[in-house]
């Protein structure tokens, strides 16, 4: 019992000897620290980055810039995400009281009132116009208009403009014709042309007549079988290809934009509906839901967004844990095998030895970016896994340890305690465990160390091939993904400022354990 627990008491005063020396060590601290960081910030991922990483899309704008920038020098037309009509407000009592809605020319015709049916089914219902036009003349048209005015603060344009997929049913609709449009107008600059988008009609399941840019429907439906006969306004971006055709704005789409918001100021945004008596019997129930006005910001939280509006900052924080997992234990992996080989390799020797030796000498002298690639492409088989990568970087990367510590172990064998632990009748795993190995372990520590900043570096450098994980986000695929506009420096520069920091807390890390365990480079103080 006393012996064990001096042994215990000589083991701590070891691992006290060497935090002592470890903390005066610069470098090594500096490593540490950042480490550190990588650790906590992997960790805290799902608080630090509550976007998700890689289905988070459209969060705001595309290619968003960085919502600190609007207080730099260049940065006041930056704008933030607003949603400054939405259809939420029809839960305040009846809810039309949140909209203007006329009926030109005024006819008792039409009731307006709000419905819980919707085509979202959110729970806010949407706007219904009954039409009874039995006692109208034919060819006789009402528009009805449901707007809402809302005051826009930014000097800039927004990132991106959104119709949140506003949606015209028609639970009935008999002998007439229904032409709907989305308009958004500013309310004190007559000499700007209003821009109007058509409604984009979708396929209906009885077929559709369009006559005259009227929507018809010769059929009569019900409530219960409405599903498909819609008529509804997708998404508008000046980023991509516009989805509505602007009847009043030509040019690009940023230029459509800046047409629609030239300055801050008042802006009204709604629906019109004209209906059409089209024969001595005229009927329709149309139902007016998802009208909603999203206007995503052109700058987003601490590092903006990517071209598909993801959060980059999320990015980033849960890229850190795949770097140090991938790192780890891949540089794991390659030590173990390199440790195995060199061992056994070198106290065994003779045709043992030779033909271990070849072999690893063999796999240096391949070209290892061509053969990782032809491994990843056979193994993978076009489904690209992160466990796949770990085992191919650490199978390429041992060949270099093991003859390291191939060429210790021949120095250590012959050395006096081990002939005597042999003498004594000690067996080969016995003597490898109890007096070889420890004698290695510090070329283990410091091996370790510096193949982790080599393994996060490969695999940052495969996914920017294109040999990525696509259930991952790494900040390999994230200079992948940026790969055509590499002029976004704030979506270019954290990931590889990131890899180019972890990578070195790993190697001043390295060379701290180096000068510690090493007798030759100690510091004698």
């Amino acid at each position: 019992m006393a012996k064990r627990n001096a042994k215990l008491e000589f083991q701590i005063n070891r691992v006290k000897g060497f935090l002592s020396a470890l903390r005066r060590s610069k470098r090594g601290m500096f490593g540490v620290a950042i480490l550190l960081v990588a650790v906590i910030v992997a960790i805290a991922a799902p608080w630090l980055g509550p976007n998700d990483p890689i289905q988070g899309v459209n969060l705001a704008g595309t290619l968003a810039q960085p919502s600190w920038m609007r207080y730099l020098p260049g940065g006041q037309g930056l704008t933030l995400n607003t949603v400054p009509v939405n259809e939420s407000a029809l839960l305040q009592g009846t809810g039309l009281g949140a909209f203007n809605i006329t009926v030109t020319p005024s006819s008792p015709n039409v009731v307006i009132q709000h419905s819980t049916f919707g085509y979202d089914k959110n729970g806010s219902g949407c706007i219904a116009i009954i039409y009874d036009g039995d006692n109208l003349p034919i060819n006789s048209s009402l528009t009805v208009t449901i707007s809402r005015t809302f005051y826009y603060p930014y000097s800039g344009v927004p990132g991106e403009m959104i119709y949140d997929y506003t949606t015209l049913l028609m639970s009935k609709l008999e002998g007439v014709g229904v032409s709907p449009t989305l308009f958004l107008r500013q309310n004190w600059l007559s000499f700007v042309s209003p821009g109007v988008y058509s409604f984009k009609t979708a396929t209906f399941q009885f077929g559709q007549n369009l006559q005259q840019g009227y929507l018809q429907l010769p059929t009569t439906f019900t409530a219960d079988n409405f599903t498909g006969f819609y008529a509804t306004a997708a998404k508008v971006s000046w980023q991509s290809p516009l989805a509505l055709t602007p009847l009043a704005s030509q040019g690009s789409n940023l230029d459509q934009l800046k047409a629609l918001f030239p300055q801050a100021g008042s802006y009204t945004f709604g629906a019109t509906v004209t209906i059409k008596k089209l024969s001595s019997t005229g009927e329709a129930i149309i139902y007016v839901d998802g009208l909603t006005l999203n206007l995503k910001g052109s700058s987003f939280g601490l590092l903006g967004t990517d071209l598909l509006g993801r959060d980059v900052f999320s990015q980033l924080v849960w890229g850190t844990r795949i770097s140090l997992y991938v790192g780890l234990v891949s540089a794991v992996l390659s030590v173990v095998i390199g440790l195995m080989v060199g061992l056994v390799a070198a106290y065994v020797g003779g045709v043992v030895d030779e033909v271990m030796m070849r072999f690893t000498d063999a796999l240096l002298v391949l070209p290892g970016l061509p053969l990782m690639i032809v491994l990843i492409t056979i193994l993978a088989a076009g489904q690209y896994n992160l466990n796949i990568f770990i085992i191919i970087i650490g199978f390429m990367g041992w060949m270099g340890f093991a003859r390291v510590v191939r060429s210790q172990v021949l120095s250590l064998k012959e050395r006096p305690y081990v002939e005597a632990a042999k003498a004594v009748g000690a067996g080969t795993p016995y003597i490898l465990v109890r007096h070889i190995l420890p004698n290695v372990v510090t070329l283990i520590y410091v091996t370790l160390a510096l193949s982790v900043p080599s393994a996060i570096v490969t695999e940052a450098a495969f996914s920017f091939l294109g040999f990525i994980d696509i259930h991952n986000m790494s900040w390999g695929r994230m200079l992948n993904e940026i790969l055509t506009r590499p002029e976004i420096w704030w979506v270019v520069v954290p990931p590889g400022l990131a890899i180019a920091i972890l990578s070195l807390s790993f190697i001043l890390l390295g060379y701290a354990l180096d000068e510690i365990l090493n007798p030759r480079l100690r510091m004698r103080r």
